[in-house]
């Protein structure tokens, strides 16, 4: 049985692609790169995310089949209509991948460019859908990692997770010192970690409530969750940069430090019981986070086809991001609505309506 949804769970999924859009839009602007690296971490708490809300609709796995066919309608469509966008609009030989296509391209289409460490690979042609090319492989590893964490508990899929991830940057590092930036933050097994985490913070929501606490108690709980996210995004770059660590490994080290904290915000907001989980639980915050995966998909590509100069101002970068940001709302609400959710929901419907 369908479990109730969590509105202020879609909505959190908003900040997060925003996150991104900032990611990519400050590397215009004359904002050291160490003050705006932070904002990449909102490909984490998607992972987090992803994992917190795949253990809540899926804790009861009856038809891994179902789930396969659910996911995969839910990400490749709108991944399929973005690649043929930035293969129609952006010129080929601009785009990370055009000179070894006949490897790339069909690597991008089956979502298997995230496993080659190069990047021309990796970065191919919409650079951000390397992410769903680790989600790709999350879905595919879902129903036997449910079924461990089921039998042993997190701890051990928790700790296993962590240990592969640090041992792959740490390979990589040592083996292929001048690909190991395209193991990390790229190679899907450096981020099973971030979902892992998040399935675990899901079940120990489900055995736990809201309890008697008072709406101004929740309400603490979720603003100090908020400042420790956005404290830990903000000052792990910073520190980094002020302590001269460039290395692969201590990057992805600090890295996964923020995830905990995205962890407990996902765990905090999920009770819906303070005022503002209770605020953004709401049909237009909702809205705003369920096209926030078409934001995430289309905006890097809209920013390479305006190719703005480098800005040396703060008037140019505001003049510039505010129409840039509403044209890329108005692409994702249309991306959502005419693309993604249709394409849904044929694939869903098919395979349903299928000769048992």
């Amino acid at each position: 049985m369908r479990r109730p949804d969590i509105p202020v769970l879609t909505t959190l999924r908003f900040p997060a692609a925003f996150a991104i859009v900032l990611f990519h839009f400050l590397s215009y602007t004359p904002c050291p790169s160490w003050v705006w690296e932070g904002f990449g971490a909102g490909v984490s708490f998607f992972y987090v995310l992803s994992g917190f809300i795949l253990y809540y609709n899926y804790a009861d796995l009856p038809d891994r089949r179902f789930f396969w066919i659910a996911r995969f309608a839910r990400i490749w469509p709108v991944h399929l209509f973005c690649l043929a966008l930035a293969l129609g609009v952006l010129p080929f030989v601009s785009l990370d991948g055009h000179a070894s296509w006949p490897v790339t391209l069909p690597a991008n289409i089956f979502l298997l460019h995230a496993w080659l460490p190069f990047q021309g690979s990796t970065l191919s042609y919409n650079g951000v859908s390397w992410s769903l090319s680790v989600e790709a492989f999350f879905y595919l590893c879902f129903p036997w990692l449910l079924a461990a964490m089921k039998a042993r508990g997190p701890a051990p899929l928790l700790a296993g997770s962590f240990v592969i991830g640090f041992v792959v940057v740490l390979l990589a590092t040592i083996f292929l010192p001048t690909q190991a930036t395209f193991v990390w933050p790229f190679n899907p097994l450096t981020r099973v970690f971030e979902f892992v985490l998040g399935m675990a913070a899901c079940r120990w929501w489900m055995q736990e409530s809201a309890g008697s606490r008072p709406v101004m108690a929740w309400t603490g709980f979720e603003c100090l969750s908020l400042a420790a996210c956005v404290a830990l995004v903000v000052a792990i770059p910073i520190s980094l940069h002020a302590l001269g660590v460039n290395s692969v490994a201590a990057s992805w080290l600090g890295a996964e430090f923020p995830v905990a904290a995205f962890a407990a915000l996902i765990w905090i907001f999920a009770h819906q019981a303070g005022a503002i989980s209770r605020a953004l639980s709401s049909r237009v915050c909702e809205w705003f986070g369920e096209i926030s995966f078409a934001l995430y998909m289309c905006h890097q590509i809209g920013l390479r086809w305006l190719n703005p100069d480098v800005m040396t101002s703060s008037f140019d970068a505001v003049a510039f991001f505010i129409p840039y940001l509403a044209g890329s709302l108005l692409a994702a609400a249309a991306i959502f609505h005419l693309v993604e959710t249709p394409a849904r929901r044929a694939i869903v419907s098919a395979f349903k309506r299928r000769p048992k």
